[in-house]
C-alpha cells in the first residue's frame, strides 16, 4: 500500500519549531494532528507540502517530495489552508479549476461531491465561510493528488457545517491519504482513524482515538479532563 513517510525537523533561525517529527500515513485512514497552540501543527503541514523547507525526508511511494519541482509535487500532494476570504471575484467553477494547473482533474465531479455544482456560476465572494471551505476542498479534490493536507478545516464553522465537512473528509480518506490539523478534539475523537499529538514541536503521543487517555490531555493542555461515551462516540469533557 502506498504511504507517506515523514521524518523532519524545522527551525526559524536559531529557534527549533519541529524536532524529529516522524510518522507514516496510509491511504484509507484519516490522520488528525492535534495539540495546543504553538505546538507546530500548521508548520508541519507547510513543511510536508514544500512551502517551508525542513531538514529530513518526506517520501510518498518512495519518491522524495522535497526534491520535486512544485508542479510535479502538486500531482502527489495538495494543501488546503485555513479558510480566508478570496481576493478575486472568480466564479466558483473558475476557483476550483485553479486546482487543476498540475493535473487533469475533474472539476464537475469535485463540485458535485461538495454540493456546489448547481451554483458553479456564482461568484466565490458570495459564499459563506462554510461554503467557501467546501469550495477549497473541491479545489483540492479537483487537483487529484494522492495526499491531501488540511489546516483547521472546521475553524469558525457552526456545528452542522463542521460535521458536514468532517463527513466529507472521512469519505475522501477511503481513496487517498488525508491529514487534518484539528483544533476541536471532539471532532478528532469522532472522525479520525488515528491521532498524532504535537507538543513543543515534537510528537508527544500517537494512537487510535480509543487509546487517548484523559491523563494525556491533562498533561499537555493543563486542564482537568474526562472522556465519556455518548451514543457510541467518545466525548471529551474538559475542565470537569
Amino acid at each position: 500500500m502506498k504511504a507517506l513517510e515523514v521524518k523532519i525537523s524545522f527551525a526559524y533561525g536559531e529557534r527549533d519549531v519541529l524536532r524529529e517529527v516522524e510518522f507514516t500515513a496510509e491511504r484509507g485512514e484519516l490522520l488528525a494532528i492535534i495539540g495546543p497552540n504553538g505546538a507546530g501543527k500548521s508548520t508541519l503541514l507547510k513543511c510536508l507540502v514544500g512551502i517551508l523547507r525542513p531538514e529530513g525526508r518526506v517520501t510518498f511511494d518512495g519518491t522524495n517530495l522535497l526534491e520535486l519541482k512544485p508542479r510535479e509535487r502538486a500531482k502527489l500532494i495538495t494543501y488546503v489552508p485555513q479558510s480566508s476570504f478570496p481576493e478575486f471575484a472568480f466564479t466558483i467553477e473558475e476557483f476550483v479549476e485553479l486546482g487543476t494547473y498540475a493535473t487533469k482533474g475533474n472539476v464537475e465531479e469535485a463540485l458535485k461531491r461538495v454540493g456546489l455544482w448547481e451554483r458553479r456560476n456564482e461568484q466565490i465572494t458570495a459564499l459563506s465561510g462554510g461554503e467557501y471551505q467546501l469550495a477549497l476542498i473541491a479545489r483540492a479534490l479537483a487537483q487529484g493528488s494522492e495526499v491531501v493536507l488540511l489546516d483547521e478545516p472546521t475553524s469558525h464553522l457552526d456545528i452542522n457545517r463542521a460535521l458536514e465537512i468532517m463527513e466529507l473528509l472521512k469519505g475522501m480518506s477511503r481513496e487517498r491519504i488525508v491529514i487534518a490539523v484539528l483544533h476541536d478534539l471532539n471532532l478528532a475523537l469522532r472522525y479520525a482513524d488515528r491521532l498524532m499529538l504535537l507538543h513543543n514541536g515534537q510528537k508527544h503521543w500517537e494512537g487510535k482515538p480509543e487509546e487517548l487517555k484523559p491523563e494525556i490531555i491533562e498533561e499537555i493542555y493543563g486542564v482537568k479532563a474526562r472522556i465519556a461515551e455518548v451514543d457510541g462516540h467518545r466525548v471529551l469533557l474538559a475542565g470537569i
